[in-house]
């Protein structure tokens, strides 16, 4: 079904979900001018907190206070609205049965959650009230919903779902400023895995080089400040390059001595975690480095070896 807005027009939104992301999503729509009805967090003082953030539009209301108002005959939603779910993955299953049990739903309504992993199927009880329904998912890092805000100017979004939910997320999107991408909707938990692999799992795997360099003497505040560069330079080049030509350093370079070093030293520390990030990503390194077999065949001694060890001493 085709919306009744026009081009200039903006859809009144409403979040359920006031953490990093739907905060996020509420102070980015307010600056290009949506108007906001609601704002839903399971405790009233973060949804009063995400209103100020978000220029205090809209009503602030605990998750205990909307389910209430969802069982009153008077509306909570203006006509054309825009609903997103911005909660947690487990929790969207039963916001859309919430809503979808509610007297006062209008058709013409669109809703969205933001998850990656799910599918727009999972608000189906939306759905059969005659809404449509998609899912964004912002490809972006957000751990402060301030800056987070100007971050959503420069994402990417997947969007996917039904015909009228994604022109809406689209539409919204292209005001914020951000980019649109669509995968099958079959695809998105493997998506939204190689999203954690590049964002959490490297902020975990910075973790482990914070460590090891914990153990070389330096500070937190030092170690943070001395890879912090690293990093950069590290996107700057896939900024530019692709993996196997920003790869650079000791499996670039297939230098067999160092390698047997690097893992001689995180043993002796007992650092096994370490050991076998080193062990799997060095493996990885190789196919893109793409050394002479016989270079290769030495280091996957090395590493195999390596492997066995951190696992026996677990």
């Amino acid at each position: 079904m085709r919306s009744p807005l026009r081009g200039g027009q903006k859809r009144p939104v409403s979040i359920i979900g006031a953490g990093r992301v739907g905060t996020a999503l509420a102070i980015a729509l307010d600056r290009t001018g949506h108007s906001l009805n609601l704002i839903v967090a399971r405790l009233g003082v973060n949804a009063e907190r995400a209103s100020k953030l978000a220029g205090g539009q809209g009503t602030s209301l605990s998750a205990r206070q909307f389910r209430q108002m969802l069982t009153s005959e008077n509306p909570l939603f203006p006509p054309n609205s825009l609903i997103i779910i911005a909660t947690p993955d487990d929790v969207i299953p039963s916001v859309a049965r919430e809503l979808a049990g509610s007297m006062n739903l209008q058709r013409g309504l669109i809703a969205l959650h933001t998850s990656g992993a799910l599918t727009s199927h999972v608000l189906h009880p939306l759905r059969v009230r005659g809404i449509s329904v998609g899912a964004l998912h912002p490809l972006v890092s957000i751990s402060d919903p301030v800056i987070g805000a100007r971050s959503l100017s420069q994402a990417h979004f997947c969007v996917e779902g039904d015909a009228a939910a994604s022109r809406a997320a689209k539409s919204i999107v292209r005001k914020i400023g951000g980019r649109v991408f669509t995968i099958r909707a079959e695809l998105k938990p493997l998506y939204h895995a190689a999203a954690l692999m590049a964002s959490p799992n490297f902020t975990a795997l910075i973790d482990i080089a914070l460590e090891m360099l914990s153990r070389c003497g330096l500070s937190a505040n030092q170690a943070r400040n001395v890879l912090l560069p690293l990093i950069k330079s590290t996107t700057d080049n896939l900024a530019i390059a692709d993996p196997a030509h920003a790869l650079t350093g000791t499996f670039k370079r297939g230098d067999v001595v160092t390698i047997k070093k690097h893992v001689e030293a995180i043993s002796s520390q007992k650092l096994f975690d370490a050991l076998e990030a080193y062990v799997l990503l060095g493996r990885h390194s190789l196919k893109l480095a793409r050394p002479s077999r016989h270079t290769r065949a030495e280091i996957d001694q090395i590493l195999n070896e390596a492997l066995k060890r951190a696992r026996a001493r677990r």
